[in-house]
């Protein structure tokens, strides 16, 4: 079996990039900083580029030092490490304190293995038999949320603090361990799969926005490479003739890793 990856990352114009990729021996991963709301500090005294590099540096960590663990212990290890890195400065115990979304793939020599919480996306190509899509989107059905307008369609602080992280709502990876055990989590016959790709939701927008079909994002980053994705969304951003209609950011940070498996 042979791995090989490619990958790009951005930040949205303007700003800090709160994505997150790392590969490593068989694995892959994307994070998307789910951060604060406006006049709220989640307790936090960090930014968000902060919370989501040690979460990744300590997912990384276990998954090249623990292959064998499932991903939803792994994924629960590194939400402790990273709690324990705040130490006494933060309260952690607030419903809005930072973290993130996130995709974990990892590739074994008879299957593939996935973890996905929030609304980062794994898409596996299985040639012939289409693609299974894994994306979690319980964020965009919470019952009767109240959406606040203003210079970025979002939803009200007090109701996230409500639902986020319980059973019920939706579940980011950060500050409370039993997100993981919340997450979206499955395996194919490894022989099914030709490519897999990871994304944050800058990249799954051109599918979830603008009509694109998985197999036409395939086949650009065929042609084209990783970064044809991200100029595919600028420039599809850009030409949005009615950006406020979508809930969420005009732009966003956009991070994308493809792992490609053949035979030996």
């Amino acid at each position: 079996m042979h791995i090989t990856y490619t990958a790009a990352t951005t930040a949205a114009p303007n700003s800090a990039n709160e994505d997150h990729l790392a590969v490593g021996d068989g694995w892959a991963l994307v994070l998307d900083g789910a951060g604060r709301y406006p006049g709220e500090t989640g307790g936090c005294i960090h930014p968000i580029t902060w919370v989501v590099a040690r979460l990744g540096i300590h997912l990384s960590s276990c998954l090249s030092q623990q292959p064998e663990q499932p991903l939803t212990t792994i994924a629960r290890s590194a939400v402790e490490a990273t709690m324990a890195d705040h130490d006494a400065t933060c309260d952690l115990s607030d419903p809005l304190s930072p973290g993130a979304t996130g995709a974990i793939v990892r590739v074994r020599k008879d299957r593939i293995d996935w973890l996905v919480v929030g609304d980062c996306a794994v898409v596996i190509d299985r040639g012939q038999d289409g693609y299974t899509t894994v994306i979690d989107d319980r964020v965009d059905h919470l019952p009767d949320a109240p959406i606040v307008e203003g210079r970025v369609r979002t939803y009200s602080p007090a109701y996230v603090a409500t639902v986020r992280n319980r059973p019920g709502g939706f579940w980011v990876l950060g500050a409370v361990p039993a997100a993981a055990e919340h997450a979206l989590v499955g395996t194919l016959p490894r022989p099914a799969a030709t490519q897999v790709l990871l994304c944050s939701d800058g990249i799954s927008r051109l599918t979830e926005r603008y009509g694109w079909g998985w197999q036409d994002v395939m086949a650009l980053h065929q042609s084209a490479g990783p970064e044809s994705l991200i100029r595919a969304v600028r420039e599809s951003e850009h030409n949005d003739p009615d950006p406020q209609r979508w809930r969420g950011k005009r732009h966003d940070d956009a991070t994308v890793v493809v792992i490609q498996v053949t035979d030996a």
